[in-house]
């Protein structure tokens, strides 16, 4: 029997659950199988996606693969794509093939398919498939408090010296001045009547867009509460940074200023740090750099490099990707919201 490729709906969540549970050997009430937040990512309306999100091949009425996209609209200077990246992406591994399968129908729906990191079999398998490296992620993170890091966790060398270390990079962290620019929260409900510079793609760089609706999709995330914030000078809006509260981490989702002047990036950036101290439970800031603007952003406020997961594009036929670097934030993967309830610590 030939196994269906279809979209799901809230009346597959059981079975979707249950397969992404014996799949991933995931502990029930995890976040990535919680209800509300299975809801969320599959089938919470957006305006940039009509219907379903999440999609399954199906044999005999059993689920043999699974995948969820996160819809994205890349824009470069002179082309605009239909784009998703593919998370949650699962198949039983006595379905040969069927993982597979899913992720061709689903590129047939757009212009590319973007995947960022993985495991180690999926590293191996996506070049196979025609998943062009287009770029790398690195992972940046910065102390807030060397204490936090040591709360619930047993005492050992190991331990020991990572918390060295974060106390080491919290007192070398430099004090990036301010003045003139301030950061104000956004509260969903004066999101659509709020003037934000949304960004726009630079000389050589490519984004994904943003839209007051594709935000608010976002500051409804249910397992990873999400802050807006408009960064302003002289009483204008220059950008704007989100940050999303996980266990023991304030990550920096997304960040924009409408400069090309590295010290109002690193304003910027220094503005969601002093946001994120706000949070007492927060042992540490991360967010991730993926082009020389980004990175060098963090870098300039304390942010070190933590280890880095290539970008991979599946581009659809006569697509043609751009040479220079994309810019890719957390809220472009799961990677903003994904999370096991504990503190998983990057410093």
């Amino acid at each position: 029997m030939k196994s269906e490729f279809r979209d799901t709906s809230p009346r597959d969540a059981p079975e979707v659950t249950s397969f992404l549970q014996r799949i991933f050997d995931l502990e029930p009430g995890l976040p990535l199988i919680a209800p509300r937040h299975l809801h969320w990512k599959c089938w919470e309306d957006r305006s940039d996606w009509a219907g379903s999100r999440g999609y399954v091949m199906v044999k005999e009425n059993e689920i043999v693969a699974h995948g969820t996209v996160v819809p994205l609209s890349f824009v470069t200077g002179r082309q605009r794509l239909k784009m998703v990246h593919l998370i949650d992406w699962a198949a039983d591994p006595k379905s040969v093939g069927s993982g597979v399968t899913l992720l061709k129908r689903i590129a047939q729906m757009v212009d590319a398919i973007v995947v960022t990191g993985g495991s180690e079999k999926t590293e191996k398998v996506l070049p196979a498939l025609g998943l062009k490296i287009c770029g790398e992620v690195t992972m940046f993170a910065r102390t807030l408090r060397p204490l936090r890091r040591l709360a619930g966790q047993k005492l050992s060398p190991r331990a020991g010296a990572q918390f060295a270390r974060s106390l080491l990079w919290w007192l070398q962290a430099p004090a990036v001045r301010t003045q003139g620019w301030t950061a104000s929260r956004i509260a969903p409900e004066q999101l659509m009547s709020t003037a934000l510079q949304w960004p726009r793609a630079g000389k050589g760089t490519a984004i994904f867009e943003r839209t007051a609706d594709t935000v608010a999709y976002f500051l409804k995330c249910p397992v990873t509460p999400m802050e807006l914030y408009s960064v302003e000078k002289a009483g204008f809006s220059h950008g704007y940074f989100m940050l999303a509260h996980a266990p023991g981490q304030v990550r920096i989702v997304d960040f924009y200023v409408d400069s090309g002047a590295r010290q109002d990036w690193s304003i910027l950036i220094q503005l969601a740090v002093s946001q994120a101290m706000r949070n007492p439970a927060a042992a540490e800031v991360v967010s991730v750099g993926s082009d020389p603007v980004t990175r060098q952003a963090l870098i300039d406020c304390g942010f070190h490099a933590r280890g880095n997961s290539a970008m991979r594009i599946l581009p659809g036929k006569g697509v043609e990707l751009p040479a220079g670097p994309i810019r890719l934030q957390m809220i472009d993967s799961d990677a903003a919201y994904l999370h096991d309830n504990k503190s998983a610590f990057w410093a």
